[in-house]
């Protein structure tokens, strides 16, 4: 993450805010988070005399390296603003500003990895992939990584370990699939059991459902057509054909037929199928074959092979915002140094 400090009043007299500034230059020279504060602040600081050892170090690489610093945080959705003012642990989200109160970087397990947690892992490594992606587009990727302590695990395993984390005070990015197959269908399975929390920004989280069945659906379109070449000719030619509205809620994976589309429209009484599909298909069409359970899997080998440049060249920015939105998010999460500073 981001983190920005302004100003620190009184550091020379309060060991709490000593202990939490000095967690908070560690985790940035060992390349957890990207740290900025103003270079006049900086030399304040370093006149005082207050920080040595390794932490010294990182103090004068942070003044090196404050006036690029301060504008990446206009090319994220958030940055984490510290507040050594107010003698509390507090969390305010305003616009693109997280603001925390210092109390919460006294502990030092406060500033380690952000938590990623999601049903599997392949879906981590996936929207990690695209994160990786979009720092490549703003030509960040020379400098900074992308890095997260990732947690996995469907079925009640998700909720768990969501809850464990809240109650440890993490911060914590949290994707899920909705695995719903019509818009109008609430949100099912492993999505449905975070109903008591809120979507978007929680306390010290950040939850975000599809808006598609599941990650599968935003794979990137010349990714998945490059797959699908490796399963079967005939699904390769069914996907070109899709729209965007129609692979919105298709099950890639067990494929789906019109009859079982225009079922969903009935129950939910919609025509949201009817409204996209061709008229005068039979029931018994595919709309596309099923890709697979591992469909996910051989489009993660593809990209995964590719570096991040050549991945960039597979992204179309037409079709691919929905996966590139995300992207920002998770980059803005798990931005940190390239290296650790030595």
């Amino acid at each position: 993450m981001i983190i920005v400090i302004n100003n620190i009043p009184g550091l020379l007299e309060s060991p709490d805010k000593l202990r939490a500034f000095n967690n908070i230059l560690m985790s940035f020279g060992e390349g957890k988070h990207v740290l900025w504060m103003p270079s006049k602040k900086i030399e304040e600081i370093i006149s005082q005399k207050i920080i040595s050892g390794y932490n010294q170090q990182v103090l004068y690489e942070l003044k090196e390296r404050s006036r690029l610093t301060k504008s990446l945080r206009d090319d994220f959705d958030f940055y984490v603003d510290v507040d050594f003012e107010a003698d509390n642990e507090y969390f305010l989200v305003d616009s693109k500003k997280l603001t925390v109160g210092y109390v919460h970087f006294i502990d030092s397990s406060s500033v380690q990895l952000p938590v990623f947690i999601a049903e599997n892992l392949s879906d981590i490594n996936f929207y990690e992939l695209g994160s990786k992606v979009y720092l490549k587009e703003h030509k960040l990727l020379s400098q900074y990584d992308i890095k997260f302590r990732k947690v996995s695990g469907g079925g009640n395993t998700t909720i768990n370990s969501f809850e464990l984390h809240c109650q440890q005070k993490d911060l914590l990015l949290c994707i899920l699939d909705s695995d719903k197959k019509h818009p109008s269908q609430g949100v099912k399975d492993t999505a449905a059991r975070f109903s008591d929390y809120p979507v978007g920004w929680g306390d010290r989280y950040w939850l975000h459902i599809l808006d598609h069945t599941e990650a599968e659906n935003i794979v990137p379109w010349r990714i998945a057509d490059r797959a699908l070449g490796s399963i079967s000719a005939s699904t390769q030619e069914q996907f070109r054909g899709l729209s965007p509205g129609l692979r919105r809620y298709l099950d890639h994976k067990e494929g789906m037929r019109v009859g079982e589309a225009l079922s969903m429209d009935d129950r939910h009484n919609s025509n949201y199928w009817r409204g996209i599909l061709p008229a005068g298909k039979q029931p018994e069409v595919w709309i596309c074959e099923p890709m697979g359970q591992r469909f996910l899997d051989k489009c993660l080998a593809l990209m995964g092979e590719m570096s991040v440049h050549k991945l960039s060249e597979e992204i179309d920015r037409d079709r691919d915002t929905e996966y590139m939105c995300i992207a920002r998010m998770v980059a803005s999460w798990g931005i940190g140094l390239k290296s650790a500073i030595r």
